[in-house]
């Protein structure tokens, strides 16, 4: 499985979404402190809400949420559901080695790039902030504390979870018409309906109740789609 992977790997040229997570870093970064600032200088009921590290670095991780949940849908576009149409598929097929084995290498190392380009463009801009709210605070209302940090983490995991559940939900639908755009929408729409949970609700149980329900249907989605693969005739 890992040379499959490999061989994804150089088949297709990652460099691009790697740039892409750089840029993100940068963009979370800034928002991070700017999210932080602005809730300073301003007196409304909304930035009042941001006078505590809980609200920003979940507000940062919705944002986070978003970007790489759009990016998972853009490489499982160009991995699977550009390769499962037209001419391409007969050449896919042509390979001497398993369908499934090759379906599961392209949905492994998306998930794997998407959840680790995600927990280091996410922690990161977390750690600088926390970093220099210790040395010159902006946050003048609340203490970062051992709890926060632990939510934080939390809420990050969960999140990192759900965009794996959200890339594989997203590009099945677009695959059933074989539609990037579809594909892409999706992604958006069940992304900002996460995002708006998590901000709605501090309970922890319903984050992991939620993904517990997406990982769920992630794997059924894996099966069938694994079965559908392997039945597959070419056009």
């Amino acid at each position: 499985m890992l040379k499959l992977i490999s061989l994804e790997l150089k088949r297709n040229n990652f460099r691009t979404y790697v740039m892409a997570s750089l840029i993100t870093f940068l963009i979370l970064l800034v928002f991070t402190y700017f999210v932080a600032y602005v809730a300073q200088v301003e007196s409304g009921a909304y930035e009042i809400q941001f006078h505590n590290y809980t609200n920003i670095f979940r507000f940062t991780g919705t944002i986070s949420l978003i970007i790489f949940s759009i990016m998972s849908a853009v490489i499982y576009s160009r991995l699977i559901i550009s390769e499962y149409k037209g001419k391409r598929v007969a050449l896919l097929f042509s390979y001497p080695i398993s369908r499934r084995k090759i379906l599961l290498a392209k949905l492994l190392l998306v998930v794997m790039f998407t959840s680790i380009s995600m927990l280091i463009c996410t922690s990161i801009p977390y750690i600088v902030f926390s970093i220099t709210e210790s040395i010159s605070p902006i946050v003048l209302q609340d203490v970062m504390s051992k709890e926060i940090v632990i939510s934080t983490l939390q809420m990050l995991a969960m999140a990192i979870l759900a965009v794996g559940g959200i890339g594989i939900v997203s590009m099945r639908i677009g695959f059933i018409k074989k539609s990037i755009p579809t594909t892409l929408i999706t992604a958006f729409i069940l992304s900002a309906t996460y995002g708006n949970a998590v901000i709605s609700t501090n309970h922890v149980l319903s984050g992991l109740f939620i993904c517990g329900i997406g990982i769920i249907v992630t794997v059924f989605i894996m099966t069938e789609l694994s079965n559908k693969v392997d039945e597959m005739e070419v056009e």
